[in-house]
């Protein structure tokens, strides 16, 4: 179970950072050029990347985790 819960934080992370980068770049450009149509370009990547967190989500919430219970750990239940 940890590999697959490392895949998804991973799978999260690339495109978090990548949105994280482009706000900044974003903000930037706007600040210290004023350039539009680089703007908008820099917030579609964003937009996109943020559909990519949106895909790992679903995957994660479609996804049935399982793990071995030992008994003696959760008070006999299993």
């Amino acid at each position: 179970m940890d590999g697959e819960k490392n895949r998804f934080v991973h799978d999260l992370r690339n495109p978090l950072n990548t949105i994280s980068i482009n706000a900044e770049l974003g903000k930037l450009t706007l600040e210290r050029t004023g350039d539009i149509r680089k703007a908008i370009s820099i917030f579609e990547t964003i937009l996109t990347e943020c559909q990519q967190c949106s895909q790992v989500l679903e995957t994660l919430h479609n996804t049935r985790f399982t793990r071995a219970l030992d008994s003696s750990s959760e008070g006999g239940e299993t």
